[in-house]
């Protein structure tokens, strides 16, 4: 009992640890800049304008859709690929299958600051510079993707691939009617993170975007931070708060979804 309730007590202060960052941000998205300069944890008063400061002085609304267009976009060609690249790792056997296994472990260990020149000359070969192309075809997260759908699929009892193939089903049959409705949970979660990463980086969006509007959202934020079009800091901050918007909804929706693709690798019922 001491030890459920030690347990306990340390959960509520991660959890606070977590959320002082954004819940400071959202009491500086309402109260006036000299509240903020101060760092006041209670506001003078409630400053709603700071939203509307920032989206009359901002083209928030054209980042925001920017960083729709490319998080979803790049979401969906990563789990397609991770789809298929798992498939042939966790069900099928082939020669060279080993071997695969390592080339996308090795994927995940390279970061994408040691590709980012000769990536930005490809893209730029192939006339992607800023375009929603050059935003969305880099996906240096699909490796991991795949590695984490390839364990659940190797989960899944082999029987199930046997039965279909004696009632004539194809290896792409099996795939997309049998195994990826298994396993969901490992989909939803790949989605998830992927959308997440996608929606908050920063590094290559800003690299390849050379006008402010293909500017995704932490680009242009960053560029407001910077600007000299005297925006301040209770503006930016609800600037910061609207960006977050979408991705704790995503969250609060998917959350059994993706806490059950954490815990897939127990196996599968």
């Amino acid at each position: 009992m001491k030890m459920n309730k030690g347990l306990t007590i340390l959960a509520i202060v991660l959890l606070f640890v977590y959320l002082f960052p954004f819940l400071m941000m959202l009491i500086s998205s309402v109260a006036p800049e000299k509240d903020i300069v101060a760092s006041k944890l209670i506001p003078s008063e409630i400053k709603i304008s700071n939203y509307g400061k920032i989206l009359n002085q901002g083209k928030i609304g054209r980042w925001f859709i920017n960083s729709v267009v490319v998080s979803v976009s790049a979401t969906l060609m990563v789990v397609v690929m991770s789809v298929f690249a798992a498939y042939s790792m966790g069900r099928m056997m082939f020669p060279g299958r080993k071997f695969l296994n390592i080339v996308v472990l090795a994927g995940i260990t390279i970061p994408i600051q040691a590709i980012m020149i000769p990536l930005f000359l490809q893209m730029k070969d192939f006339g992607f510079i800023n375009t929603y192309w050059g935003l969305i075809l880099p996906a240096p997260f699909a490796p991991l993707c795949a590695f984490i759908l390839a364990n659940f699929f190797r989960e899944i009892p082999n029987a199930y691939d046997e039965a279909a193939r004696i009632d004539g089903a194809t290896h792409l049959t099996i795939m997309w009617k049998i195994i990826v409705p298994m396993s969901l949970p490992a989909v939803a979660s790949i989605s998830i993170l992927n959308f997440t990463w996608t929606w908050n980086y920063y590094l290559w969006p800003l690299i390849i975007a050379t006008t402010d509007t293909m500017y995704t959202l932490p680009v242009g934020l960053a560029s407001l931070a910077g600007s000299e079009t005297n925006i301040r800091y209770g503006p930016i901050m609800a600037a910061n708060v609207m960006a977050s918007i979408p991705v704790i909804i995503l969250f609060i929706i998917f959350q059994k979804n993706l806490m059950q693709g954490v815990s897939a690798g127990s196996g599968v019922k």
